[in-house]
């Protein structure tokens, strides 16, 4: 249809009234048309509540939805109530009547509609986005009642399944930039011109004031402020009668990056819907600086006569703009995508016969549209059919749209690069988004992709063979999952739907996809080392763990990174843990039920860990491990989540062995093994540095954190542990027990005996010395106060024990080291040395504490002392020895120093008789350097050398004696 076109004008020329009624008439008449369009999709009872907005926002009546009070703001600007008004309004509520206070401000200006409604791509799913303009000012309070009586009347329209969501709209605060922050429906500090654009194009008039940009002639657009100022000042249009929201003649280049990225969030969930809007907008951007917006295009369309309504529907233009373009680009395979996107948004299958007798306007024009395209009937009806599409066709779907949102994406970040343009969006709004987009979108090893989009309705298939392949090339083995049809013979492999080098990942991924639940028929005839059983478990397993649908997040769970919610440990899943004895149809028995280290063999029955994730964005990531360090490597990957020192907790564990061989003995096992690491390490009693000790498999571990690292460590022998238990500690380093870890050992009645209460907080500034009496000496444990374990063999009993110059010895080394270092300083300088004699009762050891100054006499005569300084040699030490006050410098003696000094201590005994001397004290304050890379001494340092010396020294006697 084609009208004369509207001759604008200009200021300085004088403007025509009747050119402005032209203008207005034009308007009217278009929204009137979209208006009924919208009136035609919706039912009887859905009418009845459109026409009922006006009236319920002119009026307050107790009795009519949404009343909030007395005080809400009402009355409508330009709205005559008339009898139909007062018909519609007892229809609603018998007692309504026409109360209203003429006096009372009108602080309802306006009401529009907008987005899809009125156009081809309503549907009978399509929600109404309605712009509720107030006037400007209002209260805080007066807003929150408004808000109040929105959600009020949105409940009300919801029991005609009508879906509204209300808007308030201060246009003034609009034009200043004022608007919303993020939420569901609404784009934020995003698009405030581009949702002008929108609006200015799409918007349907309801009731209240009409837009001043109506009567703004496109060529007028740049001049706006002054040409709107000129019509109202002048009186050519009534103030009180227009609403201004400002002009739209450009859109600042910072709008379309925070536009662009809030599109491509909405696409997480309407990927076919966003996809054109990126589109627009990549051709807006294309145009800059001289962007035309499609809501001046369409107003030049009206000015100039042009006022086809469906050429001017707000659908059909986004279409002809991409179409343009896309066509000038010569890009045929994203025009393809275009099309496919703006028919499955108008959702009319044109392969199917229509509803009713006549067709529909939407489907004429849509079908109008088909043959200009050039489609076949073959592929209307593959398109038709989306909604049954299965997991192939869906994952090649969503591939495509996944890379052109990509390309989307990059073409507005170069764009923001090239024109060095300033988001329009703020910068917590931005990081929301851009985390959503990848939780979405971002492929990472492992993590279970969602295909579905909205594409398909239903992907499930009632039968899915698993097969496993060899790749002999990549030494690896491939799991595959076809699906087939229901009833057929079950020969051949059917349609390929994913492979994965996991099969527990292929499965979860089946299931988060919704390709297999409870109702599968599983073909397992080329999955040997898989049973129906183990399949059937692992996906009960998933049921219970990753309950589908997934709770809906909301932004606040993005406002920060990741975290992990809960972990699913899964064992053995298509492995046996004794696969030499399945053959046989037997399973070992053994009193030793321990599952990590199982019967007189010592097997660790844990031969794979598959661990899932679950994340605070909804994120499942999936990962194996096999071998004999499988269970190690998924707990270093379990524990990575979390630092001891960080105050965040492990996520929730659940473990579940996948198989019928030890499955209850195998999964106790471990997950009680992880709680006790987890205890240890997060339970709040003992320090990050801890050692947690555990047998596995024959040898001995330890774990410990150094920093952010987990350190794990094997041990073939107890002798090998003890030399690693005996390392420089830089912190206060307790050690930790597994509860079926060296049962008969003394480490764990040391321990034990040490932690109790205490949490390993005993150990700080404290010595603990246990001691095991044998015919000819002791066997000494030494805990210092670091944590480190020396064990050490003294002979010697009776008078010559060696507790009271050990005890002597230690009280020598506190009191120099709280000297040199005043943070040492503990119980008013008292460093505590604590003895414990250790006796064994049948196979377990216990410990009783001793006090060893009241139990032994002192029968040192003389003192026996020695210091230690840098020698000439890199590292090397030289020791100087003083006896009864007698120097014997090293340097001096050089290697006969130790026999020198034995010498002395044998003239200095009162009999030949030999028994071991041992150091009274040791000063180490010149060789902290050489001793220590941190330059910090604990009494283990002292120790160990006080032991190195004390041998040589009583080495020496024995061969004088000798002699």
């Amino acid at each position: 249809m084609k009208s004369l076109a509207i001759d604008h004008g200009s200021i300085e020329q004088g403007l025509d009234r009747q050119v402005l009624l032209q203008a207005g008439k034009r308007f009217v008449a278009i929204n009137s048309d979209r208006l009924q369009r919208l009136r035609n999709a919706l039912s009887e009872r859905q009418q009845r509540v459109l026409d009922a907005f006006p009236l319920l926002f002119h009026t307050n009546h107790p009795m009519m939805p949404g009343y909030v009070s007395r005080d809400t703001p009402s009355r409508l600007c330009s709205y005559k109530l008339v009898k139909t008004d007062i018909t519609l309004g007892r229809s609603i509520a018998r007692s309504f009547t026409a109360n209203i206070d003429v006096s009372a401000p009108e602080n309802i200006y306006s009401l529009f509609v907008m987005g899809s409604v009125g156009t081809i791509a309503q549907s009978e799913k399509s929600d109404l986005d309605i712009w509720l303009c107030v006037k400007p000012g209002l209260s805080t309070r007066a807003v929150e009642q408004l808000n109040r009586k929105c959600l009020l009347i949105s409940d009300w329209a919801m029991k005609v399944r009508l879906e509204v969501h209300f808007f308030i709209m201060d246009h003034e605060a609009f034009k200043r930039g004022q608007q919303s922050s993020l939420n569901a429906e609404s784009s934020g500090s995003a698009q405030r011109l581009l949702l002008l654009d929108e609006f200015y194009r799409s918007a349907i008039h309801l009731a209240g004031r009409k837009p001043v940009w109506w009567f703004v002639p496109p060529q007028q657009e740049n001049n706006y402020p002054e040409f709107t100022s000129t019509l109202l000042e002048k009186r050519y249009l009534r103030s009180e009668a227009q609403l201004d929201f400002g002009g739209i003649s450009t859109i600042p280049a910072g709008e379309f990056v925070g536009a662009g990225i809030w599109q491509l969030y909405k696409a997480i969930e309407s990927p076919y819907k966003s996809v054109l809007k990126l589109l627009l907008l990549e051709t807006y951007v294309n145009q800059h600086p001289n962007i035309q917006p499609l809501s001046l295009a369409f107003k030049s369309r009206v000015y100039e006569g042009d006022i086809d309504i469906d050429e001017l529907d707000s659908y059909v233009m986004i279409y002809r703009q991409i179409e343009q373009y896309l066509q000038q680009q010569k890009d045929a395979t994203r025009l393809e995508l275009a099309r496919r996107c703006f028919y499955f948004k108008v959702n009319k299958p044109l392969s199917k016969p229509p509803h009713g007798r006549a067709k529909s306007w939407q489907r004429c024009l849509m079908e109008k549209m088909v043959r200009q395209w050039g489609w076949s009937n073959r592929q209307i009806e593959t398109l038709d059919q989306r909604a049954k599409w299965k997991a192939p066709q869906v994952a090649e779907e969503r591939a495509l749209l996944v890379n052109e949102l990509n390309h989307s994406y990059r073409f507005i970040q170069e764009f923001a690069a090239d024109t060095g343009a300033e988001r329009s969006i703020s910068t917590e709004e931005l990081t929301v988004l851009g985390r959503k987009l990848q939780a979405a979108f971002e492929r990472k090893p492992g993590k279970i992709e969602w295909i579905n989009p909205g594409i398909s309705e239903d992907l499930s298939e009632p039968v899915i063979s698993l097969t496993a392949t060899e790749d002999s090339e990549n030494a690896v083995e491939v799991w595959t999952a076809y699906a087939r049809e229901a009833g057929g013979a079950l020969t051949g492999e059917g349609e390929a739907v994913k492979s994965s080098l996991s099969l527990v990942e292929l499965v979860l991924w089946c299931y988060f996809n919704g390709i297999i639940d409870t109702s599968t028929y599983f073909d397992l005839q080329a999955a040997a080392s898989l049973t129906d059983f183990n399949l059937r478990k692992l996906l009960t397993q998933f049921e219970q763990w990753l309950p589908l649908p997934l709770p809906h997040l909301n932004h606040k769970s993005f406002n920060q990174t990741s975290e992990p919610q809960s972990v699913l440990l899964l064992l053995n899943v298509g492995k046996s843990p004794t696969p030499h004895l399945d053959g046989l149809g037997i399973q070992r028995l053994s009193n030793q039920a321990d599952a990590l280290r199982y019967s007189g063999f010592e097997e660790n029955l844990v031969v794979s860990v598959d661990i899932i994730t679950r994340n605070s964005w909804n994120e499942i990531s999936s990962r194996r491990y096999d071998g004999e360090h499988a269970l190690l490597d998924a707990l270093r990957d379990f524990l990575q989540h979390s630092q001891p020192d960080s105050h965040r907790t492990p996520p929730e564990l659940t473990v579940s062995c996948i198989g019928r061989n030890h499955a209850a003995t195998i999964s106790q096992r471990v997950e009680r093994w992880f709680k006790e690491i987890i205890h240890c390490y997060y339970g709040g009693r003992f320090p990050a540095t801890t050692r947690y000790l555990f047998e596995m498999a024959g040898d001995y571990y330890s774990l410990q954190f150094r920093g952010p690292r987990l350190l794990t460590r094997q041990h073939s022998s107890t002798k090998v542990l003890e030399h690693y238990l005996a390392e420089e500690q830089v912190s206060i380093s307790p050690v930790m027990l597994d509860s079926r870890a060296l049962l008969h050992h003394p480490l764990r009645t040391l321990t034990s005996a040490i932690s109790g209460d205490s949490g390993g907080r005993g150990w700080s500034g404290a010595i603990h010395i246990f001691y095991q009496r044998f015919d000819i000496g002791m066997e000494v444990y030494i805990i210092d106060e670091m944590g480190v374990i020396l064990h050490q063999l003294y002979r010697g009993s009776g008078q010559h024990s060696p507790l009271k110059p050990l005890h002597r010895f230690l009280r020598a080394v506190a009191d120099r080291q709280t000297r040199m270092n005043q943070e040492l300083m503990y119980d008013f300088g008292i460093f505590p040395i604590h003895f414990h004699e250790l006796s064994k009762i049948g196979n377990r050891y216990q410990a009783l504490h001793k006090s060893v100054s009241r139990e032994l006499p002192a029968i040192a005569k003389f003192d026996v002392n020695a210091v230690a300084h840098p020698g000439k040699a890199e590292g090397e030490l030289v020791y100087d020895f003083y006896c009864d006050d007698q120097e014997f410098l090293g340097i001096t003696f050089s290697d006969q120093l130790y026999t020198v000094v034995a010498q002395y201590i044998l003239k200095l005994r009162a009999s030949r008789e030999h028994y071991p001397v041992y150091l009274t004290d040791l000063d180490l304050s010149l060789s902290k350097q050489q001793l220590s890379e941190s330059g910090k001494l604990s009494s283990a340092h002292y120790l160990k050398i006080k032991d190195r010396l004390e041998f040589r020294l009583n080495q020496a006697i024995g061969i004088l004696l000798k002699n």
